[in-house]
């Protein structure tokens, strides 16, 4: 293959069908046009289109800034900062199915095949779902295929060769990982350039680098510190180590995560059979007959796939497979061409009829979210048409917290952990608890959307969510200071030892604590002790002084109250330490306290 000679015109009729088939993908991605936001990520993009700030993940880390300057844009012409990101999604989606063409001809794979890898691609259910959000995944797909495609032509053109650069740095400015995508093609067109212009390298280089420090740049001053800036990247870059990736110790192997990123990622069993069928015979008949085709399009796409593999989080592969998908829809469509021994009829018939499966498979479940308002969403405006701000105090669990500082950033609350969360006081108020319902049974007043094939396409989250009030509450029995409160935490000190009575349970139960040991007595290694019912399910040697620790526990049985005791061998008097007036022994400082279904 040699890409420093442009590919074969088009004829007429190829030129027709490529502008039916485009037109037809751009009108069906109104298809997935959601009503409302539905997700976590939404709600911080549009706390981020509201007022941009990393340090408080308005977005979360690092930003996003191109993609925030384009909603920022399209702002201007619509009426919320929803559907502002909406509209730049709108737009790559209809651009996805040319840019995936284009990307297949450049690497000389032959109309029909372009076009089955094109359509492929923009009816994979992932693709097609959250093209009608507000998540950054597809605009960030559709600009990296444009860079490369034109990085690609670059071989021959200076200017597609600037062109691409650009289009890479605006990519990388939606998500630094897409510069993975760009460092094969990248280092292949430089070489043909270099060779002819060096200038056009260096020019290439320094735009491409300015454009990334611009956007980058633009969100740390819109975030207002450097440092503050870089502390939460880190942060955010070491939870994603410690949490997300190979390295946790919650994670699977890799090897049981492989079928997961590479083979499963369509969302539907027998699809993704077919697919990976398809896939696997193109990679195998790449090999035996060297095709350089396909190994240029692996060795662009290929790295950020195994970045994805490693080190992102395994419940969201729907979302995160968006980043390679291309390379997938241009292999199955490879493969296509090479199981209907290059017949242009057949491998239509082949790759229209599977394209027709994915339609039929993903339509159905567009429904719910195009016509209907998100759980998440409707329990938010319930707020304040069922609760009395004067008579009762409204709790929220962290899940729900985006979704309330951007439809109700004034109404008061009281941030806990999860839908088992126990307020640690009342203040004589009567307790609600917004809720996402991970365990517990619906109660109250809840929001409900129908799983089905949506339960597959989306992420596993936000499907049901309450409101509802707390009837049981916990008993602070003895060894408890009182409550104190700051914005929307609530916490509370105990001294040495403390004892709390618990609501009754049935069957297993999660009982979860996040809690602080004072930082003054840290060095003399302090034992916290935690007792439930009699049994010790927990004692250790803080590693840290801000903890969370989780305990799946039998709770007492015959309906009985449920008896928690918590010890620490140390203690903090602040007046004896001359810390301050504080006389009190300080023991553990209890954030967060829940208690239900494990």
């Amino acid at each position: 293959m040699d890409l420093t000679t442009p590919p074969e015109l088009l004829s007429q009729r190829q030129r027709t069908i490529f502008w039916i088939v485009a037109l037809a993908c751009a009108v069906s991605r109104f298809l997935a046009m959601a009503r409302t936001l539905w997700d976590w990520d939404e709600a911080l993009f549009c706390l981020g289109m509201r007022s941009f700030d990393v340090t408080s993940h308005h977005p979360h880390p690092p930003g996003f800034p191109v993609y925030i300057a384009a909603g920022k844009i399209a702002r201007l012409f619509v009426s919320s900062d929803f559907r502002a990101l909406q509209a730049v999604n709108l737009t790559a989606g209809v651009l996805l199915f040319p840019a995936v063409f284009l990307l297949a001809r450049e690497l000389r794979l032959r109309f029909e095949t372009s076009m089955v890898a094109g359509a492929l691609c923009v009816f994979f259910p992932n693709v097609w779902f959250f093209g009608g959000t507000a998540f950054s995944d597809v605009p960030s797909i559709v600009l990296v295929v444009f860079a490369i495609t034109m990085i690609f032509r670059g071989c021959r053109d200076s200017r597609a060769f600037i062109v691409g650069t650009v289009a890479l740095a605006l990519a990388i400015g939606i998500r630094p990982q897409n510069l993975l995508v760009g460092i094969f093609p990248g280092l292949l067109a430089s070489y043909h350039r270099w060779k002819s212009s060096r200038r056009t390298v260096i020019a290439a280089a320094l735009i491409g680098v300015a454009i990334c420090a611009i956007a980058y740049g633009s969100a740390i001053y819109a975030t207002g510190s450097y440092d503050r800036y870089m502390q939460t990247v880190k942060a955010h870059g070491e939870y994603i180590s410690n949490i997300d990736s190979f390295r946790s110790p919650d994670r699977p192997p890799l090897f049981r995560m492989f079928s997961s990123f590479f083979l499963k990622q369509y969302q539907s069993a027998p699809l993704s059979v077919v697919v990976s069928i398809f896939v696997i015979i193109s990679a195998g008949g790449a090999i035996r007959s060297r095709d350089a085709r396909i190994g240029y399009v692996a060795l662009a796409f290929a790295p950020f796939a195994i970045s994805a593999w490693l080190m992102l989080d395994r419940f969201s592969v729907n979302r995160f497979s968006i980043g390679y998908c291309p390379l997938f829809a241009v292999l199955a469509a490879d493969g296509i061409r090479r199981a209907s021994l290059r017949r242009p009829v057949v491998e239509a018939l082949i790759g229209g009829g599977l394209v027709a499966a994915f339609l039929i498979f993903t339509a159905p479940a567009l429904t719910a979210v195009r016509s209907q308002v998100s759980p998440p969403v409707a329990a938010v405006q319930s707020i304040r048409q069922h609760l009395d701000h004067g008579r009762d105090q409204l709790y929220v669990a962290f899940a729900m917290t985006p979704f309330m500082a951007y439809f109700e950033p004034q109404y008061p609350f009281l941030r806990v952990m999860d839908d088992g969360s126990m307020p640690l006081a009342t203040g004589g108020l009567r307790p609600w608890l917004l809720m996402e319902l991970n365990h517990t049974p619906a109660r109250g007043f809840s929001f409900h959307r129908q799983k089905d094939h949506l339960w597959r396409i989306a992420r596993h989250h936000y499907f049901d969510i309450a409101l509802a009030p707390v009837r049981e509450l916990p008993r602070f029995v003895s060894g408890w200071y009182a409550p104190e409160r700051s914005g929307t935490d609530e916490w509370r000190w105990m001294g040495p030892h403390s004892v709390t009575i618990l609501p009754p349970a049935r069957g297993e139960t999660l009982l979860r604590l996040q809690f602080d040991v004072a930082d003054e007595i840290m060095p003399e290694r302090p034992i916290v002790t935690i007792t439930v019912n009699g049994t010790i399910v927990g004692r250790f040697t803080p590693p840290e002084a801000h903890l969370s620790r989780d305990y799946r526990v039998t709770p007492a049985p015959n309906g009985a109250p449920n008896v928690l005791q918590l010890d620490i061998d140390r203690a903090l008097n602040p007046a004896q330490r001359h810390l301050g007036d504080d006389t009190r022994d300080l023991g553990l400082l209890i954030r967060m306290l829940s208690w239900g279904p494990a």
